[in-house]
């Protein structure tokens, strides 16, 4: 198994395919010391990473004939087009010159280049991406170094040959030495090696050769950089300087060189980061660092001092101990090895003396077990005398009662018939028996004691004499559990019996074996009528027997438990509704029944079951039993093609009975409803009280003609009726709409929706009448298209696809020091066209949605003010809308409250709006609502007054702070005198009552001088402004302050 990881661990890599691949190419050949140096530091670099390297040397030094760099072109053009590479590195000049001829293939691909001779970015003009390591081989520094150390130097020269590289840093130096004259310097490319040797024997000694570049002579001849430097430096009669770290082993003298490794590494680095992505901007270029270093053995042959602090010094001889520091160590790791074995010795010595300490205290421990052990251990003879007792056996019997001269059953501590069974039991365990027995003995301190004697033989030599160990232990206090534990069982028997649940032991074949008495005071049959007989023969109904559960579970007996509730019938007749719990007992064919008296749980459940069906107030079907009559009637007219109505009653003007007469009157006129209803309703109709006066009737297995006579017969009859409430009488009528239940109708909710669409078509039509619905009602398209607009309304919600406007509100009699805005809301569909209020608000309020969006709203405006406290220093009031259906909701309310008392924005700063028309259907919750409001320091806006029948009454039970008088009024005031009569009547009674007034639909110069005539407090319309995003407002709005100012 070793062997198959060893072999997965040794393959892995190979099967891990690199995640970036790039291309490497060298200018020069392998085996060329910088080109060499350069490679390792790349690798160094890309070590521990997942890039993979193909290196390629061009050998340009030796080849660099047009055919040549031809035939390269062509072979990397081929390799190009069959295998993508992440990145191309190139070094030196002949690489980046074949890189730049194959930039159309390379295209995008990054271009990284190293140890290019007097950089331009004209080098790299027809490559899109390149980043390199940039070599600083200024031959000024060499020049300094070389006056610096040899102050008396008078010459220089400068050895090149004729490569393309050579001409590259020759033209380097000569732009040097043409900016300082100053300098006398020889330029030396003779034509070959031999004549270059010659030349530089001849030197004088106060002259400074300086080497850039010499490996191809005039000839095309190569020499290796190693053998050229070594010959140089030998055949030079002065010091020689170089640019390159590799150059220094050859006895040049030094210079300010740069290190392949060191750029090798760079470049790596580089490399990464392109492949990571962490380089945005190219070119991306890095300069290599420079040395000075000096070769310690050329600066003893040349004698020249310097100060070896500030320059690096190479090839120095090695000290005695750096010398020989391989062999110091190996002494060193021998000596800690033979130390090693010296303490490892040492611990075996001591562990060794350890475990014979260890060994002697086992066996005095041993020795010691005899006579410490709790139990009663002897030792005895063929002949059944003590050869050896323990203390505790000692203590037991007490010294005078041990005979060491007879057998141990002649003591006198045995009794007649003790002494018998001892000497039985004694000869069977000398035949090889293990005898185990109990008996009573005669303690000298505690009376009689129950000892569990076992005797057994022990092992034997030949030579020795058989001998048999006996063990007692001491039973007595298990003896007296025993006999507690039977009393125990005797107090368990009394439990049993009184226990206040029915228990019955039944057999495999359902007969009762035992009862308690509570069962039969129970069930009021005694015991004798009740055992033997079959426990089925008590239940009132037809149930599954009991032992039906063995069967059903086998194997499983003693984890399994049965519960199921039935009736049982008493002997008095009664029956009672027990909550049986069935499992076996120890004997697999024996079943524990425990019977709980649930009687009055299950009348409580049965009356809990009427009051979650029924309404608590008329005694009719609920909403919720309503719902699941009407889904399983669509269900039965899918699948049976059965045809039913629904009716959907809604009495009209019923909240005029409430709030002249009261909710107990409210209430007792429902009562009444319900009452008459349930008087003419067909065996086939289940009549509901859906809610507050909204009733409902699905008429079973009925044709439009029975479901219209249905609905006129109602009609007739409400009108005919009269409800009388102290003195006071009411008519009542209602409005009914009718919904066929056949294979045209859809969900519940859409049957619900057409029903009350018609009934709501019936009070359009003016009240007390019936309306049947059509699939082509205009009516109910309009309706329909609201119920499409509830999935868009939820899922806005959802998405936050609610956006925040606002418009302004201006003053019209006095000047306002700060922003007075509404805030509006507009819902922006899913393909982001924005849709006004007017096409989602009404299905909103129609299905209960509203409070949603007032809770969006409330929390978006307070959340947007919060964070702009710049737009709250300027902002004198906010006014927010709030719909009827929040104000009846608690959890909106709770959370209205909440958000406004929690929140940094000014509760005075805030106004809250609410429709005359809300305010009046829900009188009571708006008063308190409003109540609660103003306590934060709220205002109270009555939005669209005048709208209502009766606004004028119930204006001065609303305490109200502003009143925004309707725009349908506003609208033609100045050419219509009714207009103009209602706007002055309603701003005079506000003015009175000491309210604000707000005109709407404010559109035109003529409005606005009627309503400053007036003296209308504010006004709002698209004269001042159209609604537009919040912030886009404020934003506006505090320009204009700042213009103003």
């Amino acid at each position: 198994m070793r062997l198959v990881l060893l072999l997965l661990i040794l393959c892995l890599p190979r099967l891990v395919m690199a995640q970036a691949n790039v291309l490497v190419l060298h200018s020069y050949h392998q085996g060329m010391r910088w080109t060499d140096a350069q490679q390792a530091g790349l690798s160094a670099a890309l070590r521990s990473t997942d890039i993979q390297l193909q290196v390629d040397y061009m050998d340009s030094m030796r080849y660099q004939s047009p055919w040549y760099l031809d035939q390269l072109v062509d072979l990397y053009q081929a390799k190009l087009s069959s295998e993508k590479f992440d990145a191309v590195v190139v070094t030196d000049d002949h690489a980046l010159w074949l890189a730049n001829r194959l930039a159309a293939d390379l295209g995008e691909t990054p271009v990284l280049l190293s140890g290019i001779n007097k950089y331009k970015p004209e080098k790299h003009a027809s490559l899109s991406r390149v980043a390199g390591i940039l070599e600083a081989n200024d031959v000024s520094d060499n020049i300094r170094l070389a006056q610096t150390i040899q102050p008396d130097v008078a010459h220089f020269y400068f050895i090149t040959d004729n490569t393309a590289t050579g001409r590259e840093l020759w033209q380097d130096a000569q732009e040097y030495l043409s900016q300082h004259p100053n300098v006398p310097y020889t330029y030396l490319s003779p034509h070959t090696f031999g004549e270059l040797f010659d030349t530089v024997s001849q030197l004088p000694p106060d002259s400074a050769i300086i080497f850039l570049s010499y490996y191809v002579d005039g000839q095309g001849m190569f020499m290796p950089s190693r053998e050229i430097m070594n010959t140089l430096t030998q055949r030079a009669n002065a010091p020689v300087y170089v640019s390159y770290r590799f150059l220094l082993d050859s006895d040049a003298l030094g210079g300010v060189v740069s290190r392949g490794y060191d750029q090798g590494l760079m470049l790596g680095q580089l490399l990464r980061q392109v492949l990571n992505g962490t380089v945005a901007d190219f070119p991306a270029f890095l300069s290599s660092p420079r040395q000075t270093m000096l070769n310690y053995p050329a600066l003893k042959r040349w004698n020249v001092q310097v100060d070896q602090d500030e320059v690096i010094l190479v090839n120095r001889p090695l000290s005695w101990f750096d010398r020989y520091a391989g062999q110091v160590r190996l002494i060193t790791a021998v000596l800690a090895v033979l130390l090693s074995v010296i303490l490892l010795l040492i611990v075996i010595i001591r562990r060794l003396r350890r475990s014979e300490r260890k060994l002697n205290q086992s066996r005095t421990l041993f020795e010691g077990v005899f006579d410490q052990s709790f139990q009663f251990i002897a030792i005895l003879t063929q002949r059944g005398q003590l050869k050896s007792a323990n203390l505790a056996l000692q203590d037991l019997l007490g010294r005078s009662v041990i005979k060491y001269d007879c057998p141990f059953w002649e003591w006198g501590c045995w009794d007649r018939a003790s002494t018998e069974q001892l000497k039985q039991s004694f000869l069977s365990a000398s035949h090889s028996q293990l005898v185990r027995f109990e008996t009573g003995i005669n303690s000298s301190e505690d009376g009689v004691r129950i000892l569990d004697i076992s005797m057994k033989p022990l092992p034997q030599t030949e030579k020795e004499e058989g001998q048999l160990l006996l063990e007692a232990r001491d039973v007595t206090a298990r003896h007296h559990m025993e006999e507690k534990l039977r009393e125990r069982e005797i107090s368990y028997r009394l439990l049993y019996e009184q226990q206040p649940v029915i228990l019955l032991a039944i057999n495999q074949h359902g007969r009762i074996q035992s009862v308690n008495q509570f069962a039969t005071e129970l069930l009021g049959y005694s015991k004798r009528e009740m055992l033997g007989h079959k426990v089925t023969d008590f239940y009132l109904d037809d149930a599954e027997i009991p032992q039906h559960f063995i069967s059903t579970h086998p194997g499983k007996e003693e984890q399994s438990v049965w519960r199921r509730q039935l009736r049982y019938t008493c002997a008095s007749g009664k029956a009672v509704w027990i909550r049986e719990t069935i499992r076996s007992s120890l004997s697999q064919h024996q079943l524990l029944l425990v019977g709980e008296d649930i009687t009055s749980t299950r009348e409580l459940e049965a009356k809990l079951e009427y009051q979650a069906n029924h309404d608590y107030l008329t005694s009719l079907f609920n909403r919720s039993y309503f719902e699941r009559l009407l889904e399983s009637s669509l269900v039965e007219a899918r699948e049976k093609s059965a045809r039913h109505a629904m009716l959907y009653i809604d009495l009209d003007q019923f909240k005029v009975i409430n709030d002249t007469a009261g909710h107990e009157a409210g209430d007792e006129a429902l009562k009444q409803v319900a009452w008459l209803l349930r008087g003419i309703m067909p065996h086939k109709a289940s009549l509901a009280r859906l809610g507050g006066d909204e009733f409902a009737i699905i008429l079973s297995h009925c044709e439009v003609e029975g479901a219209l006579r249905l609905g006129a017969e109602i009609l007739q009859l409400l009108e005919e009726s009269e409800f009388y409430w102290q003195n006071t009488r009411f008519s009542l009528s209602a409005s009914i709409g009718i919904r066929l239940i056949d294979n045209t109708a859809g969900s519940p909710q859409q049957v619900h929706a057409q029903a009350d669409t018609a009934c709501y078509a019936a009070k359009d039509e003016g009240r007390n009448r019936l309306h049947l619905y059509r699939p082509d009602d205009e009516e109910l398209q309009r309706r329909e298209r609201e119920m499409a607009y509830v999935n868009h309304i939820r899922h806005a919600l959802d998405e936050r696809r609610f956006e925040l406007y606002a418009q302004t509100i201006a003053p019209l009699a006095h000047p306002m020091p700060g922003h007075h805005y509404e805030i509006l809301l507009r819902m922006r569909s899913s393909d982001g066209a924005m849709i006004p209020p007017g096409l989602f608000m009404p299905a909103a309020e129609r299905y209960n949605l509203a409070h949603l969006i007032d809770r969006y709203v409330v929390g978006a405006a307070l959340d947007w003010l919060e964070a702009h406290p710049e737009a709250v220093a300027p902002l004198q009031l906010c006014s927010i809308n709030l719909s009827g259906q929040s104000m009846g909701n608690p959890d909106f309310v709770d959370f209205l409250l909440a958000r406004i008392g929690h929140s940094s924005v000014p509760p005075s700063k805030l106004c809250l709006e609410i429709t005359e028309t809300a305010a009046i259907g829900n009188m009571s919750e708006a008063i308190e609502l409003f109540t609660q409001l103003k306590s934060l320091g709220c205002l109270i806006s009555l939005d669209d007054f005048g709208a209502g029948l009766s606004s004028f009454g119930y204006l001065k039970r609303l305490p109200v702070d502003l009143i925004k008088i309707d725009g349908m009024f506003v609208r033609d005031i100045a050419d219509d005198e009714v207009d103009l009569a209602m706007v002055t009547a309603i701003n005079d009674l506000a003015k009175k009552m000491g309210k604000q007034t707000v005109a709407e639909f404010v559109e035109n110069e003529a409005i606005l001088a009627r309503l400053e005539q007036l003296g209308v407090d504010y006004g709002q319309g698209y004269l001042f402004g159209k609604p537009m995003p919040l912030s886009q407002l404020v934003q506006r709005l505090n320009q204009a302050t700042e213009a103003v100012l």
